[in-house]
């Protein structure tokens, strides 16, 4: 299982602090079937890739790994989400220059080739990362009704790009920083608010 941790440090700075880092600690075993009161064993780590503004290369996950259910859980730090090589920064610049900006997939391509160069985004990465936004839209309303009980969330089905830009709002609003919530919701839903649509129905 995977956990997202906050974290202020830039992925240039973690990856160069590499095995040295301050991971954090689990206390008990978050696996919900467990939850033993006692801290997981360390169990090494992994390498991803990371594709930040500042950073491109491979980052170290930390393991560990509960010796009662038999679980393994690996820390994200926050700039990551599982599954993804772009970091969380660049993939919601993508989105919010999309949806806030109004700008087109060839204008936000343009910018980042000429801002960027050595991220190698592409068409079709701006086209995904926005897309499954669009299409994970329900989901993540529901995720934010759980943090955010009164705050009047918009009807999808009228206009899908005025709906989007107003759960974008709110997740500003209410979270300060895209990190921040994609944390919060992940550790509330146990998913990436941009995991595929059927896992997140399943």
């Amino acid at each position: 299982m995977q956990r997202i941790f906050l974290i202020s440090t830039s992925p240039e700075e973690y990856a160069r602090q590499g095995v040295n880092f301050e991971f954090p600690v689990p206390d008990a075993c978050p696996n919900p079937e467990c939850l033993i009161p006692i801290p997981p064993k360390k169990h090494g780590f992994y390498e991803r890739n990371c594709l930040d503004f500042t950073y491109r290369g491979r980052i170290l996950i930390r393991r560990y790994y509960c010796p009662y259910c038999g679980k393994t859980i690996s820390y994200l730090p926050s700039f990551c989400l599982p599954y993804y090589q772009y970091s969380l920064a660049v993939i919601n610049l993508v989105i919010t220059n999309q949806i806030n900006s109004n700008m087109s997939y060839a204008q936000i391509l343009r910018q980042f080739r000429e801002h960027y160069s050595d991220l190698h985004m592409g068409m079709q990465h701006i086209e995904f990362y926005l897309l499954r936004f669009l299409m994970n839209l329900h989901a993540i309303q529901i995720g934010l009704r759980q943090f955010l009980p009164d705050i009047a969330f918009p009807d999808f089905g009228l206009d899908i790009k005025r709906g989007a830009k107003k759960i974008l709002h709110i997740v500003k609003d209410g979270f300060g920083q895209i990190h921040t919530f994609s944390q919060r919701f992940f550790e509330q839903c146990k998913r990436s608010f941009l995991s595929p649509l059927q896992n997140i129905l399943a």
